[in-house]
């Protein structure tokens, strides 16, 4: 302290940013590092066959099940030879048309699941397992 003319006191300090410093250095860190999860579109939810072996040669179709809101319900979209896009009220509709497509297709096994922002986790999980019986190798995607 150092006291002058007038009855003002001055309080010298210094002000310790070496703290600050250190905490914003390991924020800049995490967030460098999880800047490179935030690229990830497509998580592979399911297991393929172990016998698999060689190049795979692709599907003749791709599948989307697309899980709108509870008031538009599901969708189910198939690009490739046959390019058609069906809306279902219910999970179980959509897996009997997912059923119906791979009876036509028999060498398509998967299906990716895409969903709306509103989705509840809940109403993903209860699609995933109605498809699941129907197409054994599921691929979250959009999320």
């Amino acid at each position: 302290m150092s006291r002058r003319g007038g009855g003002h006191q001055v309080l010298d300090f210094d002000l310790n940013l070496a703290p600050i410093i250190d905490a914003f250095t390991v924020l800049i860190t995490f967030m460098l590092a999880s800047a490179s999860f935030l690229s990830i579109s497509i998580f592979d939810a399911g297991f393929t066959p172990a016998e698999q072996v060689g190049d795979p040669i692709p599907p003749p179709i791709t599948l989307t099940l697309n899980i709108k809101d509870k008031a538009a319900g599901y969708e189910v979209i198939v690009k490739g030879k046959m390019n058609t896009t069906t809306k279902f009220n219910t999970p179980e509709e959509a897996g009997e048309a997912l059923k119906q497509v791979k009876e036509k297709f028999p060498e398509v096994d998967s299906v990716t699941l895409t969903a709306d922002d509103g989705v509840a986790y809940e109403a993903i999980v209860k699609t995933m397992e109605k498809v699941r019986p129907v197409m054994p190798s599921m691929i979250l995607g959009g999320f």
